[in-house]
């Protein structure tokens, strides 16, 4: 049967790059699901596990929250570059010999240590070593996804990392978050919650033992690798930060903080507010996984017709998508009124967080892998990890203040108690959750109008001497960057 008449046979064709890629490729991703396993099953419920378990108060567990993510992005800075010194296996170890320490003081020093203030300074040092570990993970991960994927399968190859990534998310927000938080209650599950986490991530240090660093899918890479004079870290930073191409790249990622801070909000204030605008048992990990599981099933279905667009096009109807999601929390609650079904505010709050996330999720299903593989591309051969690093930048400076930001307003408009104060009927807009919602749309909707607006300008080059690799500028075409020569010609015919 003939594929150019038939879109079934067709759309399943487009698969069929996959198997150019080698093993390495999918163990890869093996540890991109044991430590997205351990990661959004703890992150989920993070805030809950430091104000129920730790006894933080919601100020504090909110900006510790935030401390985490910032020293995440603080340590990132040198991890890239040290990644493209010493390599991808013994970066990993590193890593996960860091990350399983910090996760282990975290997880057992409130049980541990004698008394309440020691036992929060074990997690506070904790979540310290942690950050340090879990800063390898995303430019190692990343990196290893670009090396051992072949030029006209990278597109592809970054959306199934991002498929598997989500498929974790499912699973822990599904299976294991539900499981604890079920048999050993709302306070208790955090500690299992955390622990079992760090067995997840031991299994993802094992599995990089079987990972062939040197299996390079484009000879030209390995060739720009081997030939890459040998740099100090720091001389490393400085050449990556000279380029224009990375100034380019830091400029779109600034306009993007706006969205991107959206993302952190569902580990940052929206457990709190589940639990406090409706109740204390809320089925967090169940609500939580509809966004991975739209992202999934999303992915599978739109991974072959996803590359036939604009990668930048993409990005900003993404970013407008989740960024409008917020509406649907930001409109006062009574407003929900009118539609038929909904009598009561919880059954009004459960419309407005489903529809929020459902709509967001779509917009992050076109944003977030594209996203990904727009910073992998604009980055040289033997600096990938670096650009991946230093990428953070902007959200290093965004994190800490969203993490104050978002503790003071869950304090102050979103506080424990106030479910039961918006039943008398005595909370205003001004002092409801909904203003709260209000205040991040607000700078939600910067992101895709600054992009449109400077679009031109932030579209970046790839260094000259990268002969082999197109232009970033293809990443403006209706077709998709990586697609080759043969490819397109293989299409047409």
């Amino acid at each position: 049967m003939n594929e150019s008449v038939n879109p079934i046979v067709k759309y399943f064709s487009e698969f069929k790059i996959l198997k150019t890629v080698s093993k390495d490729f999918w163990l890869t991703n093996v540890v991109q699901f044991f430590d997205g396993m351990a990661y959004f099953s703890m992150i989920t419920v993070f805030v809950l596990y430091l104000t129920d378990y730790c006894s933080f108060n919601d100020a504090d567990a909110a900006l510790w929250v935030g401390l985490y993510t910032l020293f995440i992005s603080a340590f990132v800075f040198a991890v890239g570059s040290i990644c493209d010194i010493i390599g991808i296996r013994r970066a990993y170890l590193i890593g996960f010999i860091i990350l399983i320490t910090g996760r282990l003081i975290m997880g057992l020093g409130p049980d541990i240590c004698p008394t309440v203030d020691s036992g929060r300074l074990a997690v506070m040092t904790g979540i310290l070593i942690m950050s340090f570990g879990t800063a390898f993970m995303s430019p190692v991960i990343q990196t290893s996804i670009r090396r051992f994927s072949p030029l006209n399968a990278r597109s592809t190859g970054f959306n199934i990392y991002y498929l598997l990534m989500n498929i974790s998310a499912v699973v822990a927000n599904v299976f294991l978050i539900e499981f604890f938080r079920k048999h050993f209650g709302a306070v208790d599950s955090g500690f299992w919650i955390i622990n079992f986490g760090t067995l997840m991530v031991l299994l993802g240090c094992i599995t990089t033992r079987f990972i062939d660093e040197n299996n390079f899918a484009e000879p030209s890479e390995k060739e720009a690798n081997l030939n890459a004079p040998q740099r100090r870290p720091l001389q490393l930073f400085r050449e990556v930060w000279k380029e224009s191409a990375f100034r380019k790249l830091i400029l779109f990622l600034v306009l993007t903080m706006g969205v991107r801070i959206v993302f952190t909000l569902q580990f940052l204030v929206m457990p709190k507010y589940y639990v406090r605008t409706l109740y204390d048992d809320f089925a967090i990990g169940t609500i939580n996984a509809i966004n991975p599981a739209i992202i999934v099933s999303g992915l599978i279905l739109l991974i072959p017709l996803l590359g036939r667009f604009s990668t930048v096009s993409l990005m900003i109807v993404g970013m407008s998508i989740s960024a409008f999601s917020l509406v649907f929390m930001a409109i006062p609650i009574e407003w929900y009124y009118v539609v038929p079904g909904i009598e009561t505010r919880s059954q009004a709050y459960l419309v407005a967080i489903v529809a929020q996330i459902l709509v967001f999720a779509f917009g992050e299903l076109l944003f977030s892998p594209r996203f990904s593989e727009y910073v992998a591309r604009v980055a040289p051969k033997d600096k990938v990890a670096s650009y991946m690093s230093l990428a953070a930048l902007p959200m290093f400076i965004a994190k800490p203040i969203n993490g104050i930001i978002g503790g003071l307003l869950v304090a102050y408009l979103c506080y424990d108690g106030i479910c039961a104060k918006m039943d008398t009927g005595h909370i205003g807009f001004w002092s409801s959750p909904e203003f709260m919602w209000t205040i991040y749309l607000a700078l939600a909707v910067i992101s895709p109008i600054a992009i449109i607006m400077t679009r031109k300008t932030i579209t970046s080059d790839h260094p000259e001497e990268d002969a082999d690799s197109p232009p970033i500028e293809a990443i403006e075409t209706e077709t998709d960057p990586a697609v080759t020569a043969e490819e397109l010609t293989e299409a047409n015919s």
